[in-house]
């Protein structure tokens, strides 16, 4: 998990465990758009029979996680808040939304090449 971890944090993005009843249950992202916009990431373990300690199964859902990220959505959210809209154009939106998810993409990427 450290070379995982460590190749994420290197992306800038910050990891936090998520725990229920002291019960290791996922992690959070806590990453940024280049505009500065706050994403919150979570990596959920429960009901899926992985194991957020195993490597390979971080892997492979942190890659379904940022696969299923729907940039309409997110600007959607991010847009019913009247000072996001005041600082971002939808034009401006979309770009910035794009380049973070390509971003995240390219991680998943760098992520997958690990053995």
């Amino acid at each position: 998990m450290k070379n995982v971890f460590d190749k994420i944090e290197a992306a800038g993005i910050s990891i936090d465990e998520y725990k229920e009843k002291d019960i290791l249950c996922g992690y959070e992202l806590n990453t940024y758009t280049d505009g500065g916009v706050n994403q919150i990431i979570f990596i959920d373990f429960r009901n899926t029979g992985k194991d957020p300690k195993n490597e390979n199964d971080f892997k492979e859902l942190f890659l379904a996680r940022i696969d299923s990220i729907d940039i309409d959505e997110e600007i959607e959210v991010n847009r019913q808040d009247k000072s996001y809209k005041a600082a971002f154009t939808l034009t401006q939106a979309v770009k910035d939304f794009r380049n973070w998810k390509r971003g995240l993409l390219t991680l998943s990427n760098k992520l997958a090449a690990i053995k």
